[in-house]
């Protein structure tokens, strides 16, 4: 089944916003101390697809299932997380009335209900835990006319579903992508209405942006990461770039801005690159510049403590020509107030990482199995 929108709307602005700072003041009474293990999963006789290290996965609610997508092959496979082994595997269809095959895949996401939004760069197909199409969400069918703008804009690349799938948060680009989003749309799926929130975040984050041109051959682009996070039905946005936090609380249509200076990490990327260059040695001169700088992970949320997380690197020294880089945790309370920063030590370069029964889990390849690194917290308060 395929839902086709299109919405030519006055936009709903948001109702209010308010500017926060949190000064980089270590609470001394939040204490913070840690335990780290590895731990392997049993793939029987299955080969698990490690290419691009599990971007394409995502962890059910219940945190009890984590789903990986092969783009190539299209086979989910399914890893029981209490057990540590593959539990089984689900062929999805490339044709057909259960198709969804695309050239690319950009995430997945396992909703409440079980059902697995497969996120494409034009479409969003949801499928059931048996791999049935359930619904297509048609992205450059969703057209936008702001008020205050004769451009026509669109739902851009980093979009991302409320846990209940009613809800489609979403950078906004322009049909020519040659400008940056002026800020986020949050659309009700079931009644297409929708609420447009500007914000100068992505305006601020085009100068990081990387332009590789050599003759009359297509440009390649690179940027910093905005993320985008629904949790407990709120929408959470940052970025790599910077030390802040824009929180929208979907219930009271209200957009909040935090602000917060690091003591152990710089606060924010500068741009010490050219954005357009024209070699190889060009182009690796300047990802190096830009990326031995700070960078910033999405906020996590530790359910069992009611904290955010938040894991960052910056450069920490040089040995010969190579970087070490230093690994910062940095923690807030439910209303975004800085706790405490924490350099960890003994804790490898995490990805994907994702909070189970109370712990940090963050994938790593071992001699092309999977396995995790699990960072198990202690929190005490004096």
């Amino acid at each position: 089944m395929t839902r086709y929108l299109y919405l030519l709307i006055a936009i709903a602005f948001i109702s209010c916003s308010s500017e926060k700072k949190s000064e980089a003041e270590n609470n001394d009474d939040f204490k913070f101390s840690y335990t780290v293990d590895t731990v392997m999963v049993d793939a029987g006789e299955h080969f698990f697809f490690l290419n691009e290290d599990l971007s394409l996965s995502d962890v059910s609610k219940d945190r009890k299932l984590l789903y990986n997508l092969n783009p190539k092959t299209f086979l989910l496979e399914i890893v029981d997380l209490n057990n540590l082994k593959l539990e089984k595997t689900i062929q999805l269809e490339k044709e057909g009335p259960d198709g969804i095959g695309l050239p690319y895949y950009g995430k997945i996401q396992v909703l409440e209900n079980g059902n697995i939004g497969l996120f494409g760069q034009f479409k969003i197909h949801i499928v059931s835990e048996q791999g049935k199409l359930v619904k297509t969400i048609e992205l450059d069918q969703i057209k936008i006319q702001n008020n205050d703008q004769k451009e026509e804009e669109k739902i851009g690349w980093t979009s991302v579903l409320s846990d209940d799938g009613k809800l489609l948060a979403s950078t906004l680009v322009n049909f020519d992508y040659k400008t940056p989003a002026k800020g986020i749309v949050v659309i009700e799926l079931e009644t297409d209405s929708i609420k447009y929130i500007p914000m100068k975040l992505f305006e601020e984050l085009k100068q990081f942006e990387i332009m590789y041109q050599e003759g009359n051959a297509p440009g390649i682009a690179t940027g910093e990461s905005s993320y985008l996070r629904f949790i407990d039905n709120n929408l959470i946005i940052s970025s790599s770039a910077y030390n802040d936090v824009y929180h929208y609380n979907t219930s009271s249509d209200s957009l909040s801005h935090y602000s917060f200076t690091a003591s152990l990490t710089d606060n924010e990327k500068i741009r010490n690159f050219p954005n357009e260059v024209h070699s190889s040695k060009e182009w690796t001169d300047a990802e190096k510049a830009k990326n031995e700088q700070v960078s910033f992970r999405e906020f996590l949320k530790l359910p069992e403590q009611n904290i955010f997380w938040r894991l960052s690197t910056d450069k920490d020294r040089m040995i010969a020509d190579s970087v070490v880089f230093k690994q910062v945790a940095t923690f807030f309370d439910a209303d975004f107030k800085m706790l405490k920063e924490q350099e960890l030590e003994n804790f490898h370069d995490f990805r994907k990482p994702f909070f189970k029964d109370g712990m940090l889990y963050s994938f790593i390849n071992i001699e092309d199995e999977l396995a995790f690194v699990r960072l198990k917290p202690t929190f005490s308060y004096e």
